[in-house]
């Protein structure tokens, strides 16, 4: 009994563990009572006597006499309170930097369950964000821009260069809204061609500049906050607390929270506006000019001014959907905000494609000395005079202005959504890239937390990795479904377009109802993983998991070779914790720095050169 009584002597006084010892009948005959004791080493493997190498006891002894009559439920507020303020509550406020921006109160709501409850989603979609904005320099708008702004046509038309650069911001910073090109009336096409739109075209680009989002002091703040607070947890658990289960807690659940910082970091180097119709109202705040359409009278202006029509922030162009069972066939595509980027890939890169095919149809009819003249013009083919202004030489009406763009066979009409064999490899490519850059920085934060907690003693899947494992599983679920949907919904809505009827077939009314199924489900499991990452943060603190159940790892080990922990100190679980916790947090935090300077590195080359 000496060895029993040191044992118990150098043991916390206070917490589930000593309260269960003083149930097991140590100093009696064990054989007398219910049943003998069944020590354990350190691995599990069953011990005949007390000694030094006895850890704890199996899982049946805890059932026996630490079940919950005998040893009941305690919540420690303190502790409780502690932990919450300290370490929890930090990053409940740093929530607040995520990107929102939506179209009401409800959809904001929606961006926080999404982004909290599937970081591979909001991971997703930055980095199709980045992709997109990438490919905005690639080799074809490169030469647009090197051609533009070349002898030929810089000596000609030398506004034309600054009116590409304000087309390729405005692809750039308006990706979290749907934009939709219409030809109609010739709107596009005057935006594209027209010397008159000049000023309209700067003006749109100051506006969409002076509302981007930028560096606050409370961004900076609440990081700094979050971060120093997950920095002194790891501290004092490396200084002081090694061991330490109840830090064990806080640096496995902390790491689940770590993605919070490249991401935010990631959107505010992206670039985003700062509110929902910011996009919308610049497009809409001053007048733009319009050629007139043919005939065009004699001695009267070929143009005339008014709200611009060309580019908007619409879902669909001139066509109303019937639902599938009271929902939305489109899905998040026509939701404003940022985490709904993921939606918009396809119709974003249609509209990129048709603006920049549009661009390099004028500027090599420019360098090729052509000009725009009305329709009743019998010189029509006659070259560009350098002494003449760009408005004159550009002096065609909405019939003959189109033609030069390129934009003629589409007129009245740019389809939205393009067909599958029109969706090139590139594009495919960055949907590749981004789903591994989701998955790298969901299970890069969630997978640290469940090396912490699968090693530290009792080693093996207990509740806390159950539950790191559930939320990780849960949300790339919800990154699957969703990203699955919009291939659904896309699907469903090519039908819509090209078919203009809406009477639906049994195989177009199964693509509509999977597009919602599956959008649906995701959005459910998003809202449920947001919860359950909330709550077992919270349930880490409260004693919940103090019980036989999860202290003896029986998810994993099953009820047969289950055991727990209860004759060991801090400093003797130290060497055992030492190397998982090292390898969780190192992880953890090269996963923040890796993703993020792939963030930061892909925005700064797609950026402009002002």
């Amino acid at each position: 009994m000496d060895i029993v009584n040191a044992t118990l002597s150098v043991l916390p006084k206070d917490n589930w563990n000593a309260r269960c010892i003083a149930k097991l009948p140590l100093f009696q005959n064990a054989s007398s009572v219910r049943g003998p004791l069944h020590f354990v080493d350190s691995s599990g493997t069953p011990m005949s006597n007390f000694t030094d190498a006895t850890w704890g006891v199996s899982i049946e002894n805890c059932y026996q006499y630490c079940n919950m009559q005998n040893v009941p439920y305690s919540f420690n507020f303190q502790l409780f309170a502690s932990a919450f303020s300290n370490f929890l509550l930090p990053w409940l406020a740093l929530t607040a930097q995520l990107p929102y921006e939506a179209a009401s109160p409800w959809d904001n709501l929606l961006s926080l369950c999404m982004a909290v409850g599937s970081p591979a989603l909001i991971t997703y979609s930055l980095t199709i964000t980045i992709l997109n904005r990438y490919s905005l320099r690639t080799t074809k708008w490169h030469a647009l821009h090197q051609t533009a702004m070349g002898p030929a046509v810089h000596g000609k038309y030398p506004a034309f260069s600054e009116r590409i650069k304000a087309m390729q911001y405005l692809l750039q910073e308006a990706q979290q809204v749907p934009l939709r090109a219409s030809q109609e009336r010739g709107w596009l096409s005057s935006l594209i061609v027209g010397p008159k739109n000049q000023p309209w075209w700067r003006s749109l680009k100051g506006r969409l500049s002076r509302t981007r989002r930028g560096v606050t002091f409370s961004l900076i703040a609440q990081i700094l906050a979050a971060l120093v607070a997950w920095l002194f947890t790891v501290a004092s658990a490396f200084l002081e607390s090694r061991g330490d289960r109840v830090v064990a807690n806080q640096l496995s659940s902390g790491t689940l929270w770590l993605w919070l910082v490249p991401v935010i970091c990631g959107w505010v180097t992206v670039g985003t506006q700062n509110s929902s119709n910011s996009i919308d109202h610049a497009l809409r705040a001053d007048i733009a000019y319009r050629a007139k359409e043919p005939p065009v009278l004699a001695d009267t202006s070929v143009t005339e001014k008014g709200e611009q029509r060309g580019i908007m922030v619409r879902s669909v162009t001139n066509l109303e959907l019937p639902r599938w069972l009271g929902a939305d066939i489109i899905g998040d595509e026509k939701r404003v905000g940022p985490i709904f980027n993921y939606a918009r890939v396809f119709t974003w890169w249609q509209l990129a494609r048709t603006i920049e095919s549009a661009l390099t149809t004028s500027v090599n009819a420019i360098d090729n000395g052509k000009v725009c003249m009305l329709s009743r013009e019998k010189d029509n083919a006659r070259s560009w005079n350098v002494d003449k202004k760009p408005e004159d030489n550009l002096a065609g009406d909405s019939y003959t202005t189109a033609q030069y763009c390129g934009l003629d066979l589409n007129r009245g009409q740019i389809l939205a959504y393009p067909k599958w064999n029109e969706i090139t490899a590139d594009v495919w490519k960055r949907i590749c890239v981004a789903g591994i850059v989701a998955l790298f920085v969901q299970w890069g934060t969630t997978g640290p937390g469940m090396l912490i907690a699968y090693y530290t003693p009792t080693v093996g899947i207990g509740c806390r990795t159950a539950g790191y494992v559930f939320y990780g599983v849960l949300a790339t679920a919800v990154w699957v479904l969703l990203a699955a949907s919009m291939l659904f919904s896309h699907a469903a809505m090519l039908r819509y377009q090209r078919e203009h009827w809406y009477e639906r077939t049994t195989a177009h009314s199964i693509l509509c109802g999977l597009a919602v199924v599956t959008r649906l489900l995701g959005k459910a499991m998003a809202i449920l993983s947001a919860i359950w990452l909330v709550l077992s943060s919270l349930l880490e603190f409260t004693g919940v998991y103090d019980r036989c159940y999860c202290k003896g790892n029986e998810i994993g080990l099953g009820k047969e070779s289950g055991w727990l922990v209860l004759f060991k100190t801090d400093d003797d679980l130290a060497q055992y914790a030492t190397s998982p916790w090292a390898g969780g947090v190192a992880m953890s935090i090269l996963i923040c720095f890796g993703s993020y300077g792939f963030f930061f590195l892909a925005s700064r080359e797609s950026s402009n050169d002002d």
